[in-house]
């Protein structure tokens, strides 16, 4: 095995290997949009422009077009019961998809409209369910890989060599680029190295999660692969 010592850019190629690998387990959960024409994005519509009428919903379908609002386009927030906001869309005026809001909206090419899930139905409703559990998976994904981080940094930092620290943690390779792991596989003169042990379970890294984390990468990435 060929010699490699532990450097600064060897730790940041790490890091760097670390978050790039979150961002690919995110993907898969990555924010949906609507399209123009589905059933979802029908719903919004029609979710949106009755929020408008609310005040007055008899009058709705009602008015003439030039007495009603007729944006180009509506900025959606969507909140919760908790009035925290779960979702960000929008819906456009098209011949096709026609929007016509309360005369409240008269003028206004691109107003906000705010619509309580409470209010939304249909596939709409289901569309923002998914979009709030795909955006608690992502931030499950992101903070295992962010302590994933620490600990591997906080373990590199106690080793002087790439070697001693795959020969104490075999798992790290999953987390090294791959030149680096060439490198360490490479013959070489053998040369005498005293390093200072360091203990797994004193740096109270958890292995197990390390490897899980690895593992969801790789599942990911083969996935899209096929």
């Amino acid at each position: 095995m060929a010699y490699v010592r532990k450097t600064d850019i060897l730790v940041d190629a790490i890091r760097t290997k670390v978050r790039t690998m979150s961002s690919t387990a995110q993907e898969q959960y990555g924010s949906s949009t609507l399209e123009i024409g589905s059933s979802e994005y029908n719903d919004m519509r029609k979710s949106v422009e009755a929020k408008t009428w609310a005040p007055n919903p008899d009058m709705q379908g009602k008015l003439p077009d030039d007495w009603c609002g007729t944006p180009r386009r509506v900025d959606v927030h969507v909140r919760n019961a908790d009035a925290v906001v779960v979702a960000r869309c929008y819906v456009e005026n098209t011949v096709a998809n026609p929007i016509r809001l309360s005369p409240e909206f008269k003028g206004d090419a691109y107003p906000d409209v705010t619509v309580s899930t409470a209010e939304l139905t249909g596939a709409a409703k289901s569309w923002v369910n998914e979009l709030s559990s795909n955006t608690a998976k992502r931030t499950e994904i992101r903070d295992q890989f962010i302590l994933v981080e620490a600990q591997l940094v906080n373990f590199m930092d106690q080793h002087a060599s790439l070697n001693a620290a795959l020969t104490e943690m075999p798992e790290l390779e999953m987390y090294v680029p791959d030149k680096y792991v060439a490198k360490v596989r490479a013959k070489s003169e053998p040369r005498a190295k005293v390093e200072r042990p360091t203990n797994v379970q004193d740096l109270n890294i958890d292995v197990d999660a390390l490897a899980a984390a690895a593992i969801t990468h790789r599942m990911v990435t083969a996935s899209g692969a096929s």
